[in-house]
């Protein structure tokens, strides 16, 4: 009879501990925390100061004043003048993916990459960038855009081109072919010929006046005129500056982003800067790099401040989610395989399953 008690007192206990347990709230789940592998020297990355990322035939490319290297998962291959003679300097200013090329711009000329054969699009001086669309090739140089439609290259500038500046910066093509050079001085679109020029609004110190230049055309929503770097978006473009970044269509549609910065202003008499609120939690507005999910979820952001993550509208929390990405200038990105690959003067760090952030669709 104890023996029977003993047994119901347990079944007792054992189902108010289920209720218990069933109405107790449920602690929620932390937050995702991905992990990191950073890529030295000592790991066989064969230099740690990265000047430009891309992914290019599943594989990771990454330029340096030293020569480009790739990585295939396991070993690190290098292209030096050496061994690569179309490689016109061992210091590659930039490195883009377009029309199943990789576009490598140097200290000394331009080529392109098909993942077989090496070849020369530009031996003139330095290219600070390079791209292509079908037979079209642009190069950014010091003294304008240098563009070829199938034939030779022509130089395309201020002079002869209507270009707003000589020092062009960044070249791109948008999702409709259109062509855009990036300048210190604003954008430019080629059409027929000749550049149409846009400028954000700005501020110019004249003798003791500071003076508000308006932006042309009047709808232009530049956050800074002087372009890092641009980069297809959604079917728009997203542009990076020393003043913040913009998503937009050139038109009507300006989404842009910046960090807490300093601006001029004049107070009873005096040109002073102050310190101004931005409107995001960008860790810098000095963009260095863009890249993005392969259908656009994500849009990855390299500042001279550190990494952010724009998911949507909505901008993650880079310190929690991969608190092993230090708080210094981003120098390139590249997406590949899901993983998010992130270059800096400190060599090059992966960031593992950052796909696992893009929340599914929901079916209708």
């Amino acid at each position: 009879m104890r023996a029977r008690n003993l047994l119901l007192a347990a079944i007792c206990l054992s189902v108010l501990f289920m209720f218990a347990g069933c109405g107790a709230p449920k602690k929620p789940a932390g937050p995702t925390r991905l992990e990191i592998e950073h890529f030295t020297r000592v790991k066989g990355l064969p230099e740690e100061s990265i000047t430009s990322l891309a992914a290019f035939g599943n594989k990771v490319w990454a330029g340096s004043k030293n020569g480009l290297f790739t990585f295939d998962g396991v070993n690190w291959q290098i292209f030096r003048r050496q061994n690569t003679n179309v490689l016109g300097s061992d210091i590659i200013e930039d490195l883009k993916v377009s029309g199943n090329n990789l576009w490598i711009a140097t200290d000394n000329g331009a080529c392109r990459f098909d993942g077989s054969n090496w070849a020369s699009v530009y031996t003139g001086g330095r290219a600070r960038s390079v791209i292509g669309n079908g037979s079209e090739i642009a190069v950014a140089t010091a003294h304008g855009v240098e563009y070829s439609n199938g034939g030779g290259m022509t130089p395309m500038g201020k002079d002869n081109a209507g270009l707003i500046m000589d020092e062009v910066t960044q070249v791109a093509f948008d999702s409709q072919g259109q062509l855009w050079a990036g300048t210190r001085a604003g954008m430019a679109k080629l059409t027929s010929g000749m550049f149409q020029n846009y400028t954000g609004p700005a501020k110019s110190v004249m003798g003791s006046s500071l003076v508000d230049v308006p932006p042309s055309p009047a709808n232009c929503r530049l956050p800074g005129n002087n372009i890092k770097v641009i980069m297809p978006f959604q079917n728009m473009i997203a542009i990076g500056t020393t003043g913040g970044l913009t998503i937009t269509d050139m038109a009507n549609t300006w989404t842009s982003y910046t960090a807490q910065h300093r601006e001029w202003a004049q107070r009873n008499g005096q040109i002073l800067e102050d310190q101004v609120p931005g409107n995001s939690p960008l860790p810098g507005n000095i963009i260095n790099a863009l890249a993005a999910s392969d259908n656009f979820e994500l849009l990855f952001v390299g500042t001279d401040k550190g990494l952010g993550v724009l998911n949507g509208s909505e901008w993650l929390d880079v310190g929690t989610i991969m608190p092993g990405i230090p708080k210094v200038p981003i120098t390139g990105l590249a997406w590949l395989n899901g993983d998010l690959w992130v270059a800096t003067g400190e060599g090059i760090f992966q960031v593992k399953k950052v796909s696992s952030l893009i929340q599914p669709v929901a079916k209708p």
